[in-house]
């Protein structure tokens, strides 16, 4: 196994010294694109916070309640 593991790290070290300089190109439509990602993640949780939000609400409202119980009981 770890002929295995140096045999890789070796052609991934092979692969990284030959990579020349490359240069990045960003059209116009990316930042669009981006923004669109980012509303459409913000949306899609936002939809799966509504589905479940009965049990987020009690979750959380539990895990508080029973905080204070054990306060009070603690006195």
């Amino acid at each position: 196994m770890n002929m295995g593991f140096q045999h890789l790290s070796g052609h991934i070290t092979i692969l990284f010294s030959t990579l020349g300089r490359d240069f990045a190109y960003l059209d116009p439509g990316s930042g669009s694109y981006f923004i669109q990602l980012l509303l459409a993640s913000l949306m899609g949780g936002l939809f799966v916070l509504g589905v479940y939000r009965k049990k987020v609400t009690d979750f959380f409202r539990n895990l508080f309640s029973n905080r204070q119980d054990d306060e009070q009981q603690d006195e």
